[in-house]
């Protein structure tokens, strides 16, 4: 087991981690040139002095730092020679502070940081969205070290086996505990938004991102979309070994240092006995219930901060069911299977979810200028 771990920069988070398989931390500048998958606003403050001695404190655990660079865009900045020039001299300082790979989503930074540092390694972010195996071949022949699998794929069983050709080249490394909606529609748009309140040039003054408001709705009006989810359990870590995949990313470079410490201590030891949201991002029920007071808005999403999710409860091998049946094919509301998963193992306020009689809302989008500084975005 190989552990790719989001750092909060707090130096005692590697002190304390470096007891389990991590061998890699990922994060990056709280805004960058390039901008990243994470929007400014939920990461912690780190400049050059900062980034260069949480680096120099993982090396000394033993511990490689990749930087991550996974815009999802660059708003065609690429095509301007200014901006190139800005980014030689980036990935020169980045170089030269210790990180050893970079994390991005575009083939142009790929074909970019290879040309100029070949030895660094390149992991391909989820944000580049590799759903096939033509994709992944493409990726591989730019170059990549490793290659992010998005969320979506974790249960998709005979893509896993089918990249099992390219271990000898390449690694896999599959997302643990991310909680995005399965099949989800505003995954682009997020993607956007995180990027470009992330980058120096962006959009200012924005302090939450829109989507998560349409994907916690999407949560509180069906419990069960918790379940399609495509995190994955601790126990459950054994069915990608089994097929080769020993390297697993724990995301939350927003995160507490206890919360991060549980979520390694729980994925390295393969259990976790609690609520299963304990270690998955869930910022349906963590920000969205909060937002909506801080703004005005309905009080319907304050349930999300109440669900339960008893992992002890999950039939053994439950997520075998994924072997043998493609969900890319067939209707969630033609199977139903993740539903009676839910009835088994969701509570909230001590009723499951066919139980609690919930009305269906929709997004309040009325509400979205309200999410930036006075209700307009600066540049």
């Amino acid at each position: 087991m190989r552990l790719v771990v989001g750092t909060n920069f707090d130096d005692s988070l590697l002190e304390k981690i470096r007891v389990y398989p991590v061998r890699y931390v990922f994060g990056s500048e709280t805004r960058s040139l390039t901008g990243h998958g994470r929007a400014s606003f939920v990461l912690p403050e780190v400049n050059d002095e900062k980034l260069k001695n949480h680096i120099d404190v993982a090396h000394s655990y033993g511990i490689k730092f990749l930087y991550t660079m996974n815009t999802a865009t660059l708003n065609g900045k690429e095509y301007s020679q200014k901006f190139i020039e800005m980014l030689h001299k980036e990935i020169d300082k980045l170089n030269n502070l210790g990180v050893d790979g970079f994390i991005v989503a575009m083939p142009f930074l790929v074909s970019y940081i290879k040309k100029e540092y070949p030895n660094k390694e390149i992991s391909i972010s989820s944000y580049s969205r590799v759903y096939n195996i033509r994709e992944f071949e493409e990726y591989v022949n730019l170059g990549a070290d490793t290659i992010i699998l998005h969320e979506d794929d974790n249960r998709n069983f005979k893509l896993l086996r089918s990249l099992n050709k390219f271990r000898s080249s390449v690694d896999i490394e599959v997302i643990t505990n991310n909680s995005c909606l399965w099949g989800c529609p505003y995954r682009r748009t997020h993607d956007i938004i995180s990027s470009v309140t992330s980058s120096e040039d962006g959009v200012n003054n924005v302090w939450f991102e829109y989507p998560i408001m349409f994907c916690a709705t999407d949560v509180r009006n069906d419990l069960a979309n918790i379940i399609r989810m495509r995190w994955i359990r601790p126990e459950d870590l054994h069915h990608y070994e089994e097929i080769g995949i020993d390297r697993f990313k724990i995301a939350g470079r927003n995160k507490s240092t206890q919360w991060l410490l549980r979520a390694v201590k729980a994925y390295s030891e393969g259990k976790y006995e609690g609520n299963l949201l304990d270690i998955v991002s869930y910022p349906q029920g963590r920000a969205v219930p909060k937002v909506m007071k801080k703004v005005g808005g309905p009080e319907d999403y304050d349930i999300l901060e109440k669900v339960y999710v008893d992992n002890t409860k999950f039939p053994p091998n439950w997520l075998g069911y994924f072997k043998y049946n493609e969900c890319e094919t067939r209707s969630c509301e033609e199977c139903r299977y993740c539903d009676v998963i839910a009835e088994s193992v969701i509570s909230a306020e001590g009723k499951s979810p066919s139980k609690l009689n919930l009305s269906k809302i929709r997004p309040p989008i009325d509400l979205i200028p309200r999410f930036s500084k006075n209700g307009e975005t600066e540049q």
